[in-house]
């Protein structure tokens, strides 16, 4: 038996292999590092899903008088299809406020067209998101943040809750504002101050009264 040849033929064989187990390893790399490009790729073509600003139809202010559970006023807004849409929103004021009276006011936010309650969105799932902002011209009417108002991570009190105090007999608008992720909130002047975001609700009702 030639040993020269056996030697040669497993050198061959042992060469075959060698260059069979590279090559192997060189393409399990190669897909792998294709898996994981088209993986990134997937990843950054997904774009980021925004939360959207709420679509709130109706939103109804109620002021009950602390001392007289019968003494209510209620301002109301419905907006039938949506910020939007070509119908202007209808206004209605119920009552009066009573001079010298204190009121506690909580806020109702609605979605007519899904039939779906905001307010639960708004004051239990999101408020870190949401900060009301409130105005008044003409008004003799104070407000505060009420001590059961939603507290909001930052520390700030959402405005869902408030208290107002009627003063003297007037007449004037008060406008409120719901924002959507703004960038800045600040409840130290009680009317709320923010920067920012967008607005989910802006209204004014004129010819309110405290008589």
């Amino acid at each position: 038996m030639n040993t020269n040849k056996t030697n040669f033929k497993t050198m061959k064989i042992n060469y075959i292999n060698s260059n069979f187990m590279k090559t192997s390893k060189f393409l399990l790399s190669a897909i792998l590092c294709l898996t994981v490009l088209v993986s990134c790729s997937d990843d950054d073509d997904t774009p980021s899903q925004p939360n959207e600003e709420e679509v709130i139809t109706n939103v109804t202010l109620t002021f009950t008088n602390d001392a007289d559970a019968t003494d209510i006023v209620v301002l109301l807004s419905v907006d039938a299809d949506g910020e939007d849409g070509p119908l202007a929103p209808v206004q209605t004021i119920t009552g009066n406020f009573t001079a010298g009276a204190t009121y506690t006011a909580t806020v109702n936010l609605f979605n007519a067209i899904e039939n779906e309650d905001i307010t639960v969105e708004v004051t239990d799932e999101e408020p870190d998101e949401h900060f009301f902002v409130y105005a008044i011209n003409g008004l003799d009417i104070t407000l505060t943040r009420s001590a059961n108002d939603v507290v909001r991570t930052d520390g700030n009190k959402l405005g869902f809750e408030t208290t107002w105090v009627a003063n003297t007999a007037s007449t004037g608008s008060l406008t409120i504002q719901l924002f959507h992720e703004s960038e800045s909130v600040d409840d130290s002047n009680e009317f709320g101050i923010q920067s920012g975001g967008s607005a989910d609700v802006d209204i004014t009702f004129t010819g309110v009264d405290i008589q």
